[in-house]
């Protein structure tokens, strides 16, 4: 998967790349009540195989910071990152083929509301993630999930961080290739602003949904992750005009019972 991230100044519009990567700023992958990059087991890392421009490259991370900060400093010199491989030996493919790929692309358009494309899961735990859109041509996607120590999250995630889960947690989440759904991705919120959890397909048809879609509270970033963000607004101003954006805002939820800050009401 490829992606190129233009320049542009305080005049232009933002681009989709530009979004994304503000979005992806702004939050952090909680597992528990810790981010992802500080409850990582020691001496554990995420081995990556990637080209940057056709250059190729192996890498073995020791946190998830460090692949962030691979790609933005990629994509905001407009280079090409094409990614082959993460983790184990086939494990990238089997859990994002190039088909689930092409499908969360086609999802990716704006004020989208359409059915999760697809389920994740830990056979030997209770995590649960359901896929949405990618964002930045694939390297990241749109996720409800169950992680935090607190209710499911929508949010942005990068596809490193979903795959560091195993290396680095332990947590071995496998694609469900039986998962379909026919109901779009507002409905599972509101079941899950409803329940306090994720629920599947044939409980959704049972609940009093109401159409409304609840804004549910999105773990934030860290100090580090901001700082690196703030650098870069100082840089290009048209990224400040993202600082505030959220998730909803790439959807057509036309009836929110929410305010953006997450609060339900």
């Amino acid at each position: 998967m490829q992606s190129r991230h233009e320049h542009s100044n305080h005049h232009e519009k933002p681009t989709q790349a530009q979004i994304d990567l503000a979005m992806l700023f702004m939050t952090d992958l909680h597992v528990g009540s810790e981010r992802l990059y500080k409850t990582k087991r020691p001496s554990t890392s995420l081995n990556l195989r990637y080209e940057i421009d056709g250059e190729m490259h192996r890498r073995s991370y020791l946190s998830a910071l460090s692949w962030r900060a691979i790609m933005l400093f990629a994509l905001t010199e407009g280079k090409t990152v094409t990614l082959h491989e993460m983790d184990q030996p086939g494990r990238y493919r089997r859990l994002f083929p190039k088909t689930l790929l092409r499908r969360l692309a086609w999802h990716a358009r704006p004020d989208a509301n359409f059915p999760p494309v697809a389920k994740l899961h830990d056979p030997n735990g209770k995590t649960v993630m359901l896929l949405t859109r990618s964002r930045l041509c694939g390297h990241a996607v749109d996720a409800l999930h169950n992680l935090t120590d607190g209710p499911p999250v929508f949010q942005s995630l990068w596809i490193s961080d979903i795959m560091a889960l195993r290396p680095m947690l332990g947590i071995d989440l496998v694609r469900d290739e039986a998962f379909t759904a026919t109901l779009p991705i507002s409905a599972y919120l509101e079941a899950t602003a409803m329940t306090g959890r994720i629920v599947g397909e044939p409980e959704l048809s049972g609940l009093p949904l109401t159409g409304k879609t609840p804004s549910l509270a999105t773990p934030s970033s860290s100090k580090v992750v901001r700082s690196v963000f703030d650098q870069q607004c100082r840089e290009n101003p048209t990224l400040e005009k993202l600082r505030n954006r959220t998730i909803y805002d790439d959807y057509l939820f036309q009836d929110s019972s929410a305010d953006r800050d997450g609060k339900v009401r």
